[in-house]
Formats: C-alpha cells, structure tokens, sequence
C-alpha cells in the first residue's frame, strides 16, 4: 500500500469514528423532527425572536511633557462591540476598533479589519467559523490560531465531542533578496477532534491532531535557511480515576511523530521495531517523541498530600503548538492541612527539574523549587498570611577540553559548576479597628523580602547577589452616610544590587467622594517619594491625581483622569509631566424589538 493510500485510508478511518460516534449521540436524545419545528414556529412568534447587546467606548488622551521624546500629544480610541443572539439559538459576535495610537511609528491608519470570528451555538452545539483557537492537549492542539472552521458538541450525558478543520499557517514566499527579517512559511493545513467521557472523578479523554505544509504553496524553497515542509500526527490519551475513596490518579500520555522534511525517502528499516513509523508510513526525516504526566492525590478529612511525575522526551514538539516545552523532567510533592477548626492553613509544595535528559548536551540545568504557605486567622478582626519560597539552579557546563587536558579524574573539580539561588518571603496582617457598617476602619501591614546571588565553585562572587526588601502600611477609613473614603499609606523599599545601596521612600494620600446617590464620583490622590543610592538624593517625584465620573441611567458613562507630576534630583533639571484622558461609554441591551410584521 503506498504512502498516499494510507494517509487517505486514515483520515477516513478518523472522521468515521469521529462522525459516527456523534451520530451515535444524537440517536440517543432521540430528537424529534416535528417537535423541533413546532419549537421553532414558537420562538418565531415570540417578540423577543432577536437581542442585541453590546456597548460603545470612546476616549481621548492628551499628554505634555517637558522632557519631550516621541509619544503623540493627542490620540484617540474609538472601540465598539456586539453580541445578536437569533431566537436564543445563535449568537454572533462582532467588534471593532479604531485608534491613532502609533501612527508616527510606521503604522498604517486607519487600518480595516483583517479578522472574523464568529461562534454561533444552538442549544449543546457550538460552532467557530474564521479564526478561533482550539485548547485539547498540550501534547496534541494547544492554541495554536486557525482560520476554518469548528464544532463542540456537550449533549446531556457524560460524553463530549469536538473537530476542527482549516488552515494554521498562511504561505509567505521565500525572497532571496528581500527583507532579511522575513521569513518564509509553507501554508500548513490542519485537522483533528477530541472525544472525552467524563463521570464523577472519572475521565477518559482522546486527542488527535493531523497537520501538513503544502510543498506546491512556495514558488522557491527555502531549504538554504533550513525551512523545510513538515508533517505531524499527534495523540493524546487522559484517563483520571480514583484508585480508592480518597486516592486519584490522573494520567495523561502524548505521542507525535513529526516529519521534518515530507520529500525525504520513506521509512523502509524493516529490520527496526519501531513498527509505528512503518504503518504511518514515516520518512527517514521522521522520529516518534513521547510525553507523560501523571499525578496522585490523596485527601481525607482537611488534609491533602500528592505527588506529580511529568517527562518529556528531548525534541517533542508538535504543530499544534505554537510553544513546546520538551527534554524535561519534573517531579512535584504538595500537601495542604487545616487545623484548629480552618484558624490555621498550611500548604506547600517541592519540586525539582532537570534536562539533558539523554545526555548530549554540552551542560545539564537542574532547578529545585520549595513555596510554603501559612493563612493565621485567630479572630473575625485579624488575618495574617506569611509565605515562603526558594528556588535553586544549578547548571553543569560539559566542555570538551575539560576532558581533553584532564590528567585524572580528580582535576577541574566543580571549577564550571554554576548556582544560581532565590528566595522570597512575605507576611501581610489585616486589623480591623471597627467592625460597624457605618464606618468601618482598618490598618494593613505588608512586608517582602527577596534574595538572589549567584555561586560558582562553591563561592559567591562580589556583585552577584541583590536583595529586595519592600514595606507598606495603609489606614482605611470609610463613612458609608456621606459615602467618603480615606486612604494613608506608607511605602518604602531597600534595594542591593551589587555594591549599590538604593531607598524609595513616600506617603500617599487617596480620597474619594461620591455625590447625588452615587451617580457622581469624585477622587483624587497626593504622593511623594525620594529616591537614594548609597546615602545621596538620586530624584524626588511628587504626584497629583484627580479623576471624576458620572452615571446617567445605568448605561452612560462619563470619567475624566488627569494626572500632573514633577521630578528632579541629581543634576538633571526639573522634569513636568501632565496628562489627561477624557472617556465615554455606552451599554446597551435590547431584548425586546417589535416583529417586523408588526413595523409595516
């Protein structure tokens, strides 16, 4: 049987199964014909047979400077969407946007729409016609954009279906002389489905996705920059079952056999047992990568523990996915407990993960993470929550005169073993100084640290390690009856990068105020903080803010912003900026229009 009989023989064999198991469905509703038409005769005679709903935004922002540089003074943005629902069956919906931003960039203005999207759902069936991205596996289709079209079935019952079809990669024609930066592609066509069966904690699930470049969609090929066409068949199985009361498993395998190049000779090892790429009929380009993940959990009571196995084989890739992570190994151990009546949370996690996993690359990176969390609550007026976490990277460079002018085993020892450490820790306590709906008061405190440096040999090297420290505190005070609200806070932070020692620090101020039954609202804000590096005054920032908005109806929308700052320091001179943007919105929603019969 020849190459191309068997691709013919096995889409056939995957849109049968595909159709015929959906046919299977919708014998089991047992559907019938005449009550769906007098349905429809009944949504034709209600009033509310079309809604439309959607809204309008228009804003313009107006910016000064005396520092100059290249931003537009003025710039608009003019943005409407629509959602038209047809006797509650089909939805469609459309947007549009119009802008002046970065036109003096090289922009093209105005621009017309270049895409079309639109999801029209009858009952348990949903359609995506134009663009539209499809998210079943990150092993098989993992949202890669397609223009075409598609289909998800959710029928009542434990089983769900899906299928797609169409184009997800345009031609560019390979030019020789022409601009460096663009490179070509072949036109890549592509199809699959998923089938899933889901029941309690129960899942089986199936993904396929077939994928294929058109050698004929380029004139001249683009071999000399290594850009050949390629093929893909990728599977994926989910199963997720529980192995006792208290105890899931969660498995999922992924399998692609990727082509690199469709012209290379057939696949004719009959000798190899790799019997797969045979059947498919794979090229000498072929090779089969494998993916695993799998995770366990057990909870019984407020206590939860689990564990997490995921490999990927070095190479795996698909062309359903625009981003593949591959040669990598993660293996994960969390639990999770209350205690004292949920008064006390504690939750944590411990993971490592490595690569070179056959053991060809010049150096292997291994990194160790471990996040702890504690949530305190002792009281309904306090809350406290403190974290913790540490990731370690250690990277082992494999050159080859390391080998080469090693006289014994012992020589070079970790002199090219490379570490690189953080960690991260935060605690923040909520107070609530008065408990009452009329003014209630309270005062938060946060505070974070951050560590980094780097190891080499065992030693840490002078500038290569930072640290982060970062405090905040806020008094909240709020009059539900004259509907104002007050805010004082405090933030400073301690950087060290290096040798350099740098300090921020400033108060900020914020009130807000809303008039005639909340349908106006007014507030502004006051800041100030000073920046040093190593004892001297780097720049002092002083901030106004002030934004108002008005209510009409529900449905109208008015806010003004306006933003005035000035920054000196140092020997530059005195920098002022201002800004202000001036916004419109408008939501509308009409699920009641009059029959056309009745308009004549």
């Amino acid at each position: 049987m020849t190459l191309l009989k068997k691709q013919f023989l096995l889409k056939r064999i995957f849109i049968y199964l595909l159709f015929s198991t959906s046919t299977t469905i919708l014998y089991a509703q047992n559907i019938d014909l005449g009550a769906m038409k007098g349905k429809v005769k009944d949504k034709l005679k209600d009033k509310k047979y079309i809604s439309v709903t959607g809204g309008i935004n228009a804003s313009t922002t107006y910016s000064k400077s005396t520092a100059g540089g290249g931003r537009d003074p003025l710039t608009y943005l003019l943005s409407a969407n629509a959602s038209v629902s047809l006797w509650g069956l089909v939805n469609i919906p459309l947007s549009f946007t119009l802008t002046n931003l970065g036109k003096t960039y090289g922009y093209q203005f105005p621009t017309l729409p270049t895409r079309l999207s639109l999801h029209p759902r009858y009952k348990w069936i949903t359609t995506h016609i134009g663009q539209f991205t499809s998210n079943h596996s990150p092993y098989a289709m993992n949202g890669v954009p397609m223009t075409g079209f598609g289909i998800d079935l959710s029928p009542k019952g434990s089983f769900k279906y899906s299928a797609y079809y169409g184009r997800l990669q345009r031609a560019v024609q390979y030019e020789p002389n022409g601009n460096r930066n663009t490179l070509p592609f072949y036109k890549r066509m592509g199809y699959g489905g998923k089938i899933s069966y889901e029941s309690g904690k129960r899942k089986l699930a199936t993904s396929i996705f077939y994928g294929k470049d058109e050698l004929t969609s380029l004139l001249l090929k683009p071999d000399s920059l290594q850009i050949y066409p390629q093929q893909n068949i990728a599977i994926s199985n989910e199963l997720s079952f529980p192995l006792a009361k208290s105890l899931l498993l969660t498995v999922e395998y992924g399998i692609s056999v990727l082509t690199r190049d469709v012209r290379a000779p057939k696949y004719t090892d009959s000798s190899s047992k790799n019997w797969l790429l045979q059947t498919l009929g794979g090229k000498q380009s072929s090779n089969i990568y494998h993916a695993i993940k799998s995770q366990i959990n057990y909870t019984i009571g407020s206590t939860s523990i689990g564990a997490g196995y995921e490999r990927i084989d070095p190479g795996y890739q698909t062309l359903g996915s625009a981003y593949s992570n591959n040669d990598l190994r993660n293996i994960t151990v969390n639990f999770a407990q209350a205690l004292f009546n949920s008064k006390v949370n504690l939750s944590g996690n411990i993971g490592q993960q490595r690569d070179d996993l056959d053991g060809t690359k010049s150096g292997n990176l291994v990194r160790t993470v471990m996040a702890y969390n504690i949530n305190i609550n002792p009281s309904p007026r306090i809350t406290t929550t403190v974290t913790y976490s540490n990731f370690q990277t250690f990277t082992n460079v494999k050159p080859q005169f390391q080998y080469i002018n090693q006289l014994t085993q012992f020589d070079n020892l970790d002199t090219l073993n490379f570490k690189q450490l953080s960690q991260s820790a935060s605690a923040n306590v909520n107070y609530i100084l008065d408990t009452s709906k009329e003014k209630p008061k309270s005062f938060n405190l946060n505070f974070s640290l951050q560590d980094a440096y780097d190891q080499q040999a065992g030693k840490v090297t002078k500038g290569n390690s930072s640290q982060f420290y970062n405090f905040s505190g806020a008094y909240i005070r709020t009059n539900m009856k004259k509907g104002q609200t007050i805010n004082a806070a405090l933030n400073a932070t301690y950087n060290t990068i290096g040798t350099n020692k740098i300090i921020t620090l400033g108060p900020t101020i914020t009130y807000n105020k809303q008039l005639f039954k909340n349908k106006v609202i007014l507030g502004s804000s006051l800041s100030y903080n000073q920046n040093m590096s190593n004892g001297s005054v780097q720049s002092k920032v002083s901030a106004m803010r002030m934004n108002m908005g008005y209510n009409i109806k529900k449905v109208h929308n008015f806010t003004l912003n306006g933003a005035f700052m000035m920054r000196s320091g140092g020997n530059q001179q005195s920098i002022y900026d201002f800004t202000t943007t001036l916004a419109y919105s408008y939501n509308f929603a009409y699920p009641k229009q009059k029959k056309l019969s009745d308009s004549k």
